[in-house]
């Protein structure tokens, strides 16, 4: 029986990877900041009468998700269709489709509760 030999990733497959690593992180990083911080900061809107801060939650979880969109779509750019001699090639690829996928998908759930702050008010 032959024995298989994996080649250890250049180092611009292991940038690649990082990238896409760091995407998906951002991505559910962002997910959980507007989650958390958004409700701790809606007792303190509710305290101050300002929805200042909770505008600045979202913005800076929107630019989490946009920064985690342009890395996965920097990788993807890069990612040849994969064959099936490279199983590494499509895993990568199915990888930068899926941090594109999330970032996109938090980026929706961002702008909703950023329109639950527009519709209501703070002593809501």
């Amino acid at each position: 029986m032959p024995e298989t030999q994996f080649d250890s990733p250049t180092p611009d497959q292991q940038r690649t990877d990082h990238q896409l690593i760091l995407s998906i992180l951002l991505s559910v990083t962002a997910a959980g900041v507007n989650t958390i911080v958004g409700f701790t900061v809606a007792h303190w809107m509710t305290i101050t009468a300002t929805k200042r801060t909770g505008y600045l939650v979202s913005a800076a979880c929107f630019v989490l998700c946009i920064i985690a969109a342009l890395l996965a779509a920097s990788s993807h750019r890069n990612l040849t269709q994969p064959n099936d001699t490279e199983p590494q090639q499509g895993r990568r690829l199915f990888m930068a489709k899926l941090a594109l996928l999330l970032s996109a998908f938090v980026i929706t759930v961002i702008i909703a509760s950023t329109l639950i702050l527009v519709t209501v008010g703070t002593s809501d």
